[in-house]
């Protein structure tokens, strides 16, 4: 009896019609272990070759050849031909683990512990989740189905890895199905000759069940079990037939040309089970999935060193009460002792969060040297250290050179490429190049909400494209709704642009919701209180709140001296802080103009005030209001 054949092509046509033409007719898949080998797991001829082996080791002493000892007389299995001997599995399997059947189970466990689902596996699982074919019947053990629905879909299957289990198997499926006919890996596997000769009868009735109502495609699947071929030999013709794939050029089993015969069905010949599935990937115009899988895998690790950041940092504070801070201690030493673990472990991260936990600037800066030493190639360590020079040390140039370094080392690492932008921008003034770093760092990472927030920052604060900015603000906010600086940022957009205080005023406050040590915000908030809501007690309180958290801060030391310019008149101090401000930061516009009004109005120093009305163009030649206020000083009556 020979089973008729069909080609691939007329195949993947064939079943790209019933797909679109016969929704209520959906196929199945039957896998055997031939499925699993580009994932990395051995073959049943391949188990057998090795248990072979591993028994002539064992018992031949008479020095003869493998050929010469592989015979059903010394092996005892009646009608063994070693040139066949694929097909004696489960004779084999028997054989070589008799004696100690737990040691079979470790064997096959060993044999599939660091399988990864191959590429077939990535769209098996794509039609698995989203089309009506959601059911794979296997003979195999491993989880090859189950891993690949949740790394590429994230679709949690329901898995039916032993017969008791068959009755939530059901016709209609809200989710795939997984049906392991021979048990799970960890659930005695069944492989012995009696386990295998009849499928259960719990089975039986599943998989009829199955089949009345979805056509089934084999692959990878030679029939050398009694139980799923005998079951097929004897169910009613399936509607629809089967297609019974097969390896090109490869030897078929006589059985198997008896059940596709039976059934009405048809032999594909395929180059392999990933070779088809790429094609069945084209032939349904299936979304790629790199991108995805590069974006979750990235937000998986960003979110791993997150947390752990976090739990490190938290525990470092000092508690509360001293029962807390001894309850934690042990805490403490756990998370102190990971970290120079992975220290010693050589991982970069591991210098960061060393550097994190470092208050003093100068000791931190000696530990970003020591973990660039073990690894100068870390684009991640170095970027974060030229982030340290650039914020926190203001060593633009250092900065700047280090920012360079990386892109040399990781020419598309936008974050690296967005920090550039903003040192191009605020200390260099080079505003079209800041603009086309902020662009570039954008395409290459449109849903980093802290890039999009900077360069709707820019577009405010330089471009004065008031519209794209907000909008850009909006999309941060929806790309991470716990970003407590874009949540500010919007907050001061909102209260400067738009002079809508009410607004301006809940989202400062969802922003100290979500970070009540945000230096930034806090001083922003304070501005609010001062000009626009004339709260100066609140103001003041907020403003020192801010330089509590950042004595260092130019930009709110600058402003903290205004208001008590302005309001507290207290002269002697607002110099002092108009000063300190720019001993923190000499290039800080804002601040210098609001010195150089300072003396001024107050002082009376015009030589001084117009030294640094000129400095302060010279620093942002672009502010109007700059502009306007010197032009004003020039035309002051100083008789």
């Amino acid at each position: 009896m020979s089973a008729r054949r069909i080609t691939i092509y007329g195949f993947l046509n064939e079943f790209k019609r019933r797909h679109e033409q016969m929704k209520d007719r959906p196929f199945c898949w039957v896998l055997g272990s031939g499925a699993s080998l580009q994932s990395g797991i051995p073959t049943g001829g391949a188990l057998v070759s090795q248990w072979l082996t591993e028994l002539h080791e064992l018992e031949d002493f008479d020095s003869l050849s493998l050929e010469q000892w592989a015979t059903a007389e010394n092996l005892g299995i009646p009608g063994f031909e070693l040139a066949h001997a694929a097909t004696f599995y489960p004779w084999i399997y028997q054989r070589r683990f008799r004696d100690y059947k737990e040691q079979g189970y470790a064997f096959l466990e060993n044999a599939m512990d660091h399988a990864e689902p191959s590429f077939g596996y990535s769209v098996l699982a794509q039609i698995m989740a989203i089309t009506p074919h959601k059911v794979a019947v296997t003979t195999n053990f491993d989880n090859l189905i189950a891993d690949a629905l949740s790394i590429y879909t994230r679709t949690f299957p329901l898995v039916c890895g032993h017969e008791s289990l068959t009755g939530y198997i059901r016709a209609n499926l809200r989710r795939p199905l997984v049906a392991k006919i021979h048990r799970d890996l960890l659930l005695a596997p069944l492989s012995n000759p009696d386990e295998i000769a009849k499928l259960p009868g719990e089975w039986a009735t599943a998989l009829a069940k199955i089949f009345d109502r979805f056509t089934p495609i084999v692959i990878g699947y030679g029939g050398n079990d009694g139980s799923l071929m005998g079951f097929l030999k004897t169910l009613a013709p399936i509607e629809g037939g089967i297609f019974w794939c097969h390896r090109e050029g490869s030897e078929i089993d006589p059985k198997v040309h008896e059940v596709v015969e039976h059934h009405s069905g048809r032999l594909v010949p395929i180059a392999g089970f990933d070779e088809l599935m790429l094609q069945l990937q084209e032939k349904l115009q299936l979304p790629f999935l790199l991108p995805g899988l590069r974006s979750l895998n990235d937000k998986r690790v960003a979110d791993y060193q997150k947390q752990f950041e976090a739990l490190t940092a938290s525990l470092r504070k000092p508690a509360q009460n001293p029962a807390a801070e001894e309850a934690r201690k042990p805490a403490r030493k756990a998370a102190e002792a990971a970290v120079e673990r992975l220290t010693k472990e050589k991982d970069w991260w591991a210098w960061q969060l060393k550097a994190d936990a470092e208050r003093d600037l100068t000791k931190r800066e000696a530990i970003f040297r020591a973990g660039i030493e073990d690894f100068p190639k870390s684009a991640d360590l170095v970027g974060n250290f030229a982030v340290f020079m650039h914020f926190n040390l203001n060593r633009y140039d250092d900065a700047e050179r280090l920012y360079r370094e990386v892109l040399e080392l990781a020419p598309n690492h936008s974050f690296t490429i967005s920090n550039l932008a903003t040192l191009m921008w605020r200390v260099h003034r080079n505003y079209d190049e800041a603009e086309r770093l902020y662009r570039r760092a954008l395409e290459l990472n449109p849903d980093s909400g802290g890039i999009v927030r900077e360069i709707g920052t820019f577009l405010w604060r330089v471009r004065t494209d008031y519209d794209e900015a907000e909008r850009l603000y909006h999309k941060a906010i929806e790309l991470d709704s716990s970003d407590a600086i874009v949540v500010g940022n919007l907050a001061a957009f909102i209260t400067d642009v738009r002079k809508d205080y009410d607004s301006g005023q809940l989202l400062y406050r969802k922003a100290l919701e979500l970070d009540p040590s945000n230096a930034t915000n806090t001083g922003n908030f304070a501005e609010l209180m001062y000009e626009g809501r004339k709260n100066y007690d609140e103001a003041e309180r907020l403003y020192r709140k801010s330089l509590e958290l950042d004595p260092k801060n130019a930009y709110h030391t600058g402003y903290f001296a205004l208001f008590t310019e302005k309001v507290r008149k207290d002269y002697d101090e607002a110099e002092r802080l108009y000063r300190k401000a720019l001993e923190l930061d000499p290039n800080e516009a804002t601040c210098v103009v609001n010195f150089a009004a300072f003396m001024s109005d107050v002082r009376k120093d015009y030589d001084e005030a117009d030294r640094l009305y000129r400095k302060a163009l010279e620093l942002d030649p672009t502010n109007n209001l700059h502009a306007e206020k010197y032009e004003a000083f020039r035309n002051v009556d100083r008789s």
